[in-house]
């Protein structure tokens, strides 16, 4: 597919939001065999930007640089539709429906504060404000995402990543 849309004069630039840093990205890029750049936001600045609260998330910008679609959450280039949309936007330049971003929830300092401490090494404070975050957002799985991953890191980092332990902690209310 990616030789498709460089065909079209079009690229991808993937970002992955991992608060540990490329060396925990790296190895999915490159199982997968990707042949366009990823970046790593280890602060999670394109939320803030955009005010998405779950990955993965698609961002349609035109050549001059104008923001012509978004879809957070749920943005799945293998699916059909969405392929559809990628290629649409790429051959015409068409622009499609914005959706709407709702970061401005009560818990959109806690993801902030608990970088915080969790760049100045202080994990246990980290995950103690990030617990609080989801209490008061439960949809924002960037912040939950991270915690499970700092919490239980063999289900994100010791190969796939375990959706079915994710499915599992959601079902418990974790």
């Amino acid at each position: 597919m990616y030789a498709d849309i460089r065909s079209n004069n079009g690229d991808i630039l993937s970002v992955a939001v991992d608060l540990q840093g490329p060396d925990k990205a790296r190895p999915y890029h490159e199982q997968a065999g990707a042949e366009f750049v990823t970046v790593v936001d280890e602060e999670n600045s394109l939320a803030r930007i955009f005010g998405y609260r779950a990955i993965p998330n698609g961002i349609f910008v035109d050549e001059e640089g104008k923001l012509q679609f978004q879809q957070y959450g749920g943005f799945d280039i293998k699916k059909d539709e969405t392929a559809g949309l990628v290629f649409a936007f790429i051959s015409g330049g068409q622009v499609l429906k914005l959706s709407q971003a709702t970061f401005d929830g009560p818990a959109s300092d806690h993801f902030e504060r608990g970088l915080a401490h969790y760049q100045s090494g202080e994990i246990v404070q980290a995950r103690s404000v990030w617990r609080a975050g989801i209490a008061l957002d439960p949809e924002n799985w960037n912040m939950r995402k991270q915690l499970w991953a700092i919490e239980n890191p063999d289900k994100f980092y010791a190969g796939k990543v375990d959706y079915s332990w994710q499915r599992e902690q959601i079902e418990h209310g974790q």
